[in-house]
């Protein structure tokens, strides 16, 4: 769908957006409008419409219809921050209010797979039917409703919207649109500039304008220390003060505080609230390495999972495209689902509010900004990071060990916490927030310090032009902070949203930070940054907690082909914990014929899923044989007195026993698994391969 833009009328809380309807219309009528209707437009319009404020507030748009009506009409629309059923509603002139739900509402794609409206999704496409008789010719008006706000909501945002004729066609005009561009806002207090920063730092805030209970929190501690993620992501004037009104401030300290944020003119702004960071897609590394954060748009995002292997065979199915010794660029390469937005990436409850003290105290705390005195670390990574840059970064790899020693603080702080939780959101909520919170800090740091430019500082091997230092998206998800599957306190609380924020953030550390060909050379841990076989898992899990309605085959060969060119770096099987080539946790193909993988080829045609096996087995073999089944047995990956069972979630051998004969149904090419089979018989050899 185009995009539209709106124009802001002078009142406060009512838009008014003026609308000529063209599209379809016939030539007589065309010609009525055409540009002479153009002409009579005085003032663009401009979108997004921001629902920002109070309970009941109400946005409105005008209409001109000049003629009316082609039948039965559908209003669509791209709505951002639609948080729960029921806290927006839309009218057509003097027509009931209808409100959003996932009953009134038909939502598209994904996002209805993934929970709808209140589901998984921060930004939804959407369309309700217009009642009979609701429109007419000449002027109509649509208003949009802010109905309640749940306590933490401040709103949510009209990004689109379209009126849809009875065959689907787009009834208005896109001519008379543009989008609003931040480059023109301006402070609305430039005098005020000094005493917004020191509001930003210092002022005592509320847990919500509902609930004005004090916190200790300020905003520079769940936001940027110094708001440069307000200004990276471009929430607007409107959006700070609704935001900072929420949290107890005046109207008048809000107007502060926005033009603060408005005067940080020395830092990059390419984001959107809505567009997630680093969202990946086609010609994001073209962009500057600023740019790389706001991410490729939420329109991105692939609609089908069957979509995602144009990107993985753009030359045709080939065992080159999934070498592992080649270079599959996941932050290029769009992927069937929409990452967290930014609101996503914020606590909702600060640490220091959840665990005062201990948490002030702690090395979590301590290691991040240093105040205080600590008996373990005599430097914190702000300083760290400050000494780099100071020195051209050649000293970058020095601070290793506190960068990992900071993300392993998490565990150690949430650990025990976790341990004893009671199945309570409010509590998951907590532990949850801690996690959000090292998160959102990592992305303070790594901008601040023009960090994600140096990868290969910290990891010479490193195949990636730019990328994070860590592991903390993989472990700041659902599943990694041992929430309670039915309890996160994530949006509808369901437990699908357990396994696709789970998802989510495996897939962020992925894009941040899949490994770099690295491995620690005492421990050669092969479970950081990336754990493969959970992820695996939650691919599975996915599919199951939609009821099949999201396939995940593509997604799985995308992820196994990864996993493979992480692997293939140097180190050979001898190295248990999966940190050089391995074929049960990394290279595991039996998934490609597992019967929890069943529901993920729904969307490919059989001759296309063979021609993809076939590839993947055939460079995934060409690794094996590099090895003699000396290495598989000194990593205990095989016994040559192994007897196997053939169960699909047991031993390597196991696993292919199981394998071959799924494959051979399957159609695989019988050459290529008689090949599979002479060399498992090299390490099993008291099995029947040739049976097989």
């Amino acid at each position: 769908m185009r995009r539209h833009v709106f124009c802001w009328s002078t009142g406060i809380r009512t838009l008014v957006v003026c609308l000529l309807a063209l599209g379809t219309l016939g030539p007589a009528q065309r010609a009525w409008g055409g540009e002479r209707g153009l002409r009579q437009i005085e003032e663009r319009i401009r979108l997004p419409i921001e629902v920002l404020g109070e309970e009941g507030t109400v946005e409105v748009a005008r209409i001109l219809l000049p003629v009316c009506c082609p039948g039965p009409t559908r209003l669509w629309m791209q709505v951002h921050g639609l948080g729960y059923e029921g806290e927006a509603s839309v009218q057509l002139n003097d027509s009931a209010w209808i409100p959003l739900r996932n009953d009134t509402a038909q939502v598209e794609g994904l996002g209805k797979a993934y929970g709808g409206i209140g589901g998984a999704y921060a930004t939804l496409r959407l369309s309700v039917p217009i009642p009979n008789g609701s429109l007419r010719r000449g002027n109509n008006w649509i208003r949009f409703r802010l109905n309640q706000t749940q306590g933490m909501s401040i709103g949510y945002r009209v990004l689109d919207f379209e009126l849809l004729g009875p065959e689907g066609e787009p009834l208005l005009d896109s001519r008379i649109f543009e989008e609003d561009d931040p480059s023109r806002w301006v402070p609305p207090r430039p005098e005020a500039i000094a005493e917004g920063a020191a509001l930003w730092r210092t002022k005592p805030l509320l847990t919500s304008r509902l609930q004005p209970t004090p916190i200790r929190a300020h905003c520079m501690d769940c936001h940027s220390r110094d708001g440069r993620d307000l200004r990276y992501f471009n929430y607007s004037n409107r959006a700070i003060i609704e935001a900072a009104r929420f949290h107890g401030l005046s109207r008048n300290e809000g107007e502060k505080v926005a033009s603060y944020i408005r005067s940080l003119k020395d830092m990059p702004a390419p984001g959107r609230p809505w567009n997630p960071p680093y969202q990946p897609g086609p010609g994001l590394d073209s962009k500057p390495l600023s740019h790389w954060a706001a991410g490729a748009g939420v329109d991105a995002v692939l609609e089908r999972d069957r979509d995602l292997f144009a990107f993985l065979f753009p030359s045709g199915i080939t065992p080159e495209a999934v070498a592992t010794s080649g270079y599959l660029n996941v932050r290029e390469t769009p992927i069937p689902m929409q990452l967290p937005d930014w609101n996503h990436w914020l606590p909702t409850i600060h640490p220091m509010d959840a665990w005062g003290d201990a948490f002030y105290n702690s090395s979590l705390n301590k290691l991040y900004n240093g105040e205080g005195s600590s008996t373990v670390y005599k430097t914190h990574l702000r300083a760290d990071f400050l000494s780099a840059r100071s020195a051209g970064y050649t000293s970058l790899s020095r601070y290793r060990y506190d960068i990992n020693a900071w993300a392993l603080e998490l565990y150690r702080f949430e650990s025990p916490r976790a341990a004893s939780q009671p199945n309570d959101p409010v509590y998951s909520q907590k532990l949850y927030s801690l996690g959000l919170w090292q998160l959102s800090k990592m992305w303070e740091m790594m901008q601040e310090f023009e960090l994600e430019g140096h990868a290969r500082e910290m990891f010479p091997a490193s195949r990636e032009t730019r990328g994070w230092f860590d592991h903390i998206a993989f472990d700041i998800s659902p599943n990694a902070l041992h929430m309670p599957r039915a309890n996160t306190g994530i949006n509808n609380n369901t437990p699908l949203m357990y396994t696709y924020f789970s998802m989510a953030w495996y897939q962020l550390q992925l894009v941040l930070n899949s490994g770099n060909h690295y491995q620690d050379a005492t421990t050669r841990n092969g479970q950081r940054p990336v754990d493969w076989p959970y992820v695996y898992g939650f691919l599975k899990d996915l599919m199951n907690d939609t009821g099949g309605q999201s396939p995940t085959g593509a997604w799985l060969v995308y992820w196994m082909t990864k996993a493979m060119q992480v692997h293939d770096n140097g180190l050979g099987p001898e190295f248990p914990y999966s940190a050089g080539w391995n074929t049960r946790n990394v290279g595991n193909v039996t998934l490609l014929v597992h019967p929890d993988f069943r529901r993920g080829w729904t969307e490919t045609p059989d001759t296309e899923r063979r021609q993809i096996m076939e590839a993947l087995l055939s460079t995934w073999l060409a690794k094996n044989l590099q090895y003699t089944p000396q290495p598989w047995y000194d990593g205990k990956w095989a016994r040559p007195d192994e007897l196997l069972t053939g169960l699909p979630d047991a031993s390597m051998g196991d696993r292919l026993k199981y394998l071959l004969p799924k494959a051979r149904a399957l159609g695989v090419n019988p050459v290529l698994l008689g090949r599979i089979a002479a060399w498992a018989k090299t390490l099993w050899p008291q099995e029947n391969w040739d049976a097989l």
